[in-house]
């Protein structure tokens, strides 16, 4: 019954207070999802263990009341999922990224390698990251010099998301579109 009403768009005040402290995760996350008014401090608490639905995949963090400030407290937090969050604090710096970039978890790896603030060098590193996940993410990187592009293209592994970069260097784009179409003289005529 608790998780049927935690659906409901509005709720009174009193009812979604005491739901949203209801032992039950599913009543907390469906409040997340569904509730414009969730507190944040509820959002947190999901937070730390949902990654997101089909349904709904930007909440929690998302919602409107999710916060965004004093999240640098977390950058030490034990909890990766707290540990990430201190990159979204307007307050937090390159550094942090750099930091994170060397960060023990994946998560928190791949947090940073989505980070634009990320050198270019920390963004080449992560290329060879052990997860997959990091190394897309890094090889999205709008920083990642054309030498190192341009030797993507030549692996299985990265070669689509090298292709697709917008940094990739012009002459390279010609020479890859030469490989894939006949020369104009080659094509047969009407």
């Amino acid at each position: 019954m608790r998780r049927s009403v935690a659906r409901a768009r509005r709720l009174p005040p009193d009812v979604a207070e005491r739901l949203a402290r209801d032992e039950d995760r599913v009543v907390q996350l469906f409040l997340a999802e569904s509730w414009d008014d969730a507190p944040a401090d509820m959002l947190l608490r999901v937070w730390q263990w949902w990654t997101g639905s089909l349904s709904t995949p930007d909440r929690p963090h998302g919602h409107p009341n999710f916060p965004r400030r004093d999240l640098l407290r977390y950058a030490d937090d034990p909890n990766p999922r707290m540990r990430q969050l201190a990159l979204d604090d307007p307050e937090s710096t390159a550094e942090l990224v750099e930091r994170f970039s060397r960060d023990s978890h994946e998560e928190v790896r791949h947090r940073a390698a989505t980070d634009p603030r990320l050198g270019s060098a920390s963004a080449v590193r992560l290329l060879d990251d052990p997860h997959e996940r990091v190394r897309h993410a890094a090889a999205r990187h709008p920083d990642l010099p054309a030498r190192v592009l341009t030797r993507m293209l030549w692996d299985a592994d990265t070669a689509q998301a090298a292709a697709r970069h917008p940094a990739l260097p012009i002459p390279v784009m010609e020479q890859m579109l030469q490989k894939i179409q006949p020369p104009a003289s080659a094509t047969p005529g009407p």
